[in-house]
Parts: C-alpha cells; structure tokens; sequence
C-alpha cells in the first residue's frame, strides 16, 4: 500500500513510479490511496488497505508533527515514511536534504544581489517545508539579510490578491523561493494575473523540478528531488523488513540537484 497528499503533484507520480519497479520486480504490486492531506481520510485510507491484507505500507504522513496512524497499524505491517518525517516514531525514512538545499538556493539568489528574498510555502507544520523554511533563514541570515516569509496554513490560499498584498506591497520583493510546487505553480498562475514576468519583474526559484519547467520563457531554476530514487528507495527498505532483515530504523537522506536556467537572474 501507498498513501500520498497529493497523486497529481509530478513529485509524488515520478515517486510512484520508482516504487513501482521495485514492487513488481519483488513480484508485488501497489495499491495507491490520497490523503488530500487530511488525516482523517489518511486514517481511513489506512484501515481500508489493511482490509485489503496488505504487506507493507509506503506513506507520505498528511501530518508530521505526530504519529497519527501506527495505533491502526497492525504489527505485522512494515511501514516506511518518505518525503516526510515522523520523529515521534521509529519507522524506517526516506528524505531529501531539505534544509541544506533550500539554503543553496537562497544563497544562489543573494548570489545575483537581490535581498528582499520573499520564501513562499503552504502547510508550514510540514516537516519538509520546517526544514526548508530553516535552510532558508540559515541562506539570508548568512548574508546578514532579513528573512522574509509569506506562509499559508492551506494552497487555497495563495492567490493573486494575496501575493500583491504580502510579497509585493509588504515585502517589496525583488526575489521569490517557492517551497514546492504546488507553490510555484500558484505563484506563476499569480503573476501572470499581475502582469509579472519571472526572471524580467521579479526572479524566481522553485524547490521542485517538473515537465515543461524548462520550457518556460524564461526557463524555470530550480531544486532538483530525485523523487523516483525516493520512490525506488522507500521501496528497497520495506522489501528488506519483508524478507525478515530487522535491526534499528534507517534514515536514508538523498541529495538534490540545483538547475540552472534563466529565471533566478542567471
């Protein structure tokens, strides 16, 4: 079993997919379920995978500040965390290196001399964007820089009335780091809808790589997951619980890429 926030986000499909592979080379397949975030319907999608007597659960929390699904899990059942991390539970764990890559790239934009660097992330209890909200702050307080943060409890809230308020208007922005792309897909869709062109009235950086980002005009920067190796790898640490080699949790920490292209000021 596999639950995810978010099946549509191209991060979560090309993670899928490494997982995936790995499942069908063990001779398994994969039963997908979306939490939307909500950890009610994460708990009841977990109840629902259990009846179907599933081996193993592969799971992107909707909450990581507490364990809120291990009381519904029988003990037979392996489960392994990716993308997101419980700390309140000892469970096997795939990441990214969040906090270092964040503050690469908010150095990567001091780097071109703008400072009033605006970070944008939704779900701020998230454990990845707490990590990138602190590599971010490590980025502008380096550079002894004001961090400036424009965060929102829920996507739903990033609108083109918002940005002009907070990152334009308060912030006065030269800069944006968006913190996923569900918020930089928002932030361009906003943009656009205030006349401003990324990389020309405003540079922008997104956490998150997708298709058709370089095809932008100007081309999209951005922070690189390798979400199919993470995919691949949560896959490869329950397979191992399955064929009964126990020992302590394992906390397996990927490295991302910075790509460059045109609209950081590059």
């Amino acid at each position: 079993g596999m639950i995810v926030p978010n099946l549509s986000d191209p991060f979560t499909a090309n993670a899928v997919h490494g997982l995936q592979d790995v499942a069908r080379a063990n001779g398994y397949v994969v039963i997908l379920a979306s939490s939307g975030g909500d950890v009610d319907v994460e708990r009841s999608e977990i109840v629902s995978l259990v009846g179907r007597q599933i081996d193993g659960l592969v799971i992107a929390p909707a909450d990581s500040r507490t364990n809120s699904f291990s009381d519904i899990v029988p003990a037979g059942i392996h489960v392994v965390t990716f993308d997101q991390l419980l700390r309140s539970a000892d469970l096997d764990s795939v990441t990214v290196t969040n906090r270092r890559s964040a503050r690469e790239a908010s150095e990567h934009l001091v780097g071109h001399g703008w400072r009033r660097i605006v970070a944008i992330g939704a779900r701020p209890h998230l454990y990845t964007c707490r990590e990138r909200i602190a590599g971010y702050r490590a980025g502008m307080q380096a550079a002894s820089l004001e961090p400036r943060l424009c965060l929102v409890e829920h996507e739903r809230l990033l609108t083109a009335e918002w940005l002009a308020e907070e990152v334009f208007r308060l912030q006065k922005a030269d800069a944006i780091l968006t913190l996923n792309w569900v918020c930089t897909m928002l932030t361009l869709r906003a943009l656009r809808e205030l006349g401003k062109k990324p990389g020309k009235d405003i540079a922008l950086l997104s956490f998150d790589d997708f298709e058709l980002a370089d095809m932008l005009t100007p081309g999209l920067s951005v922070v690189r997951q390798p979400a199919e190796s993470l995919g691949r790898e949560a896959a490869r640490l329950l397979f191992e619980r399955l064929k009964g080699r126990g020992g302590k949790s394992r906390a397996v920490v990927l490295p991302t890429d910075l790509i460059i292209r045109q609209s950081c000021g590059c």
